[in-house]
């Protein structure tokens, strides 16, 4: 597990550029707000299928990373099963970080 996600979601959430929740991420993708989605491995696979095919649709980056505790403890909050990412910045320093651990 990298931490250094971890330490760059918690920064991305203190500075309001987090959106958690599949309802919330939805709507974010919808809009073409959310940059990168990250869903946890542990998520329904329901929930797997449609953040796939959301962010294939509408051309967002998004990675399978941690388990729903995981993402929720890296932005301070209780468990969640998907986040999205809507500053450009932080996005890409995830990503870089997520594509050089696989």
């Amino acid at each position: 597990m990298n931490h250094q996600v971890f330490t760059l979601l918690g920064f991305a959430q203190k500075a309001g550029k987090i959106v958690s929740g599949e309802t919330g991420c939805t709507a974010a993708i919808k809009h073409k707000k959310a940059l990168l989605v990250i869903f946890s491995a542990d998520a329904a696979e329901s929930t797997k299928t449609q953040i796939k095919f959301l962010c294939r649709q509408n051309k967002i980056e998004c990675r399978e990373w941690g388990s729903k505790i995981d993402l929720g403890n890296s932005i301070g909050k209780s468990p969640r099963a998907v986040l999205a990412v809507t500053e450009k910045g932080f996005a890409s320093a995830i990503l870089k970080i997520l594509m050089s651990s696989v």
